[in-house]
């Protein structure tokens, strides 16, 4: 017969190991899971609880349990303040998760979460960085978000993050800016801190998530008429240009819109013609992808105005015939946006 254990022996109590989550139920079940997060002297148990919580988040009932008894204060303040790496990688990916959720988003805005983790974004973790992106991301797709986001300074911040930031991670900082440049006011100040030199900078970069994240970025800035003028400049026309013949379908179509943006000026339709677009724009009728051919159709339409476009449009073997194939095609919004580009084509002055 085997010896009992000590903690085996009649009368003895259980030994319970300090750093092992132990699960509550019912309405004790979140404010446990937090009290567990928020403790100071057990790094250990901290981040086991943090782990327990970004699988507790998966569940919508939880999400808003943990909403409720204030998990985002405490963790936008582990995510910021802990010294422990370990404890802010876990506290900001339990941070992204709560985003996802509407009571989290809520949250968020009410506690000015934007403004706490703005340091985060320049955290020495690469990992703490990507989920802070992630869950401001989250945060941007309701307009209460996005205006928190502007009010905390994030353009700014957001638009010196796309010249330093690592490059696998640089794409997030450049789709956040995307959002900020939607409210006016950030808009203004991306603007004010050079985000069209900033997107230029990262029309080449290695990564295909980055070129279109900083082309579709360009072609939002380039709805104000001093981003056009200074993407015009900046020879962002050529460089586009280029990007309409790369191998990933969105880099074509986000390279296409920012185009499509820069050329409603006089200047842009001028420096699209030396750059030998109008070849790349007429073989991408053809594109597979819709988008691709949307954004070209609206391209050619606007560049067809300046005679030297318009003529090579006229002589292209191509480009009329495959105009008139999309329109018989039957897609309704494809057949819209041809007759439009025809008729631009065919326009006589």
């Amino acid at each position: 017969m085997a010896t009992p254990q000590p903690h085996e022996a009649k009368g003895m109590p259980i030994l319970v190991q300090e750093e092992k989550v132990v699960e509550a139920f019912g309405a004790l079940k979140c404010p446990k899971l937090i009290a567990q997060i928020s403790q100071e002297n057990n790094t250990v148990l901290r981040n086991n609880a943090l782990k327990v919580l970004c699988e507790e988040l998966r569940n919508p009932y939880s999400a808003s349990g943990v909403t409720n008894v204030g998990a985002v204060p405490v963790l936008t303040s582990l995510t910021t303040k802990s010294e422990d790496k370990n404890t802010r990688e876990n506290a900001s990916k339990a941070l992204a998760a709560i985003a996802v959720d509407s009571n989290g988003r809520a949250s968020m805005i009410k506690e000015d979460a934007p403004g706490q983790v703005l340091s985060a974004i320049s955290d020495s973790s690469p990992v703490v960085r990507s989920n802070v992106y992630e869950a401001l991301q989250s945060l941007s797709c309701v307009r209460a978000g996005v205006s928190a986001l502007v009010a905390a300074g994030y353009a700014p911040a957001l638009v010196a993050k796309a010249k330093s930031e690592a490059d696998d991670v640089r794409h997030q900082p450049l789709q956040l800016l995307l959002a900020c440049i939607k409210n006016d006011e950030g808009l203004t100040q991306a603007l004010d801190s050079e985000a069209v030199s900033a997107c230029i900078g990262n029309l080449e970069h290695k990564s295909t998530l980055v070129r279109t994240a900083a082309a579709g970025c360009l072609g939002y800035l380039a709805f104000a008429d001093s981003a056009k003028i200074a993407a015009i400049q900046e020879d962002a026309v050529p460089l586009l240009g280029s990007m309409l013949e790369d191998s990933f379908w969105k880099v074509r179509a986000a390279a296409a819109g920012a185009l499509m943006s820069i050329i409603q000026t006089d200047a842009g339709k001028k420096a699209l013609v030396p750059a030998g677009a109008v070849p790349k724009l007429i073989k991408l009728l053809k594109d597979p992808n819709d988008l691709v051919k949307i954004n070209v159709l609206k391209t050619i339409a606007c560049a067809a105005v300046h005679p030297d476009a318009r003529k090579e449009m006229r002589e292209s073997s191509d480009c009329l015939p495959v105009v008139h194939q999309i329109m018989d095609a039957g897609d309704e919004l494809l057949s819209k946006h041809a007759k439009i580009a025809r008729e631009a084509v065919l326009w006589q002055p």
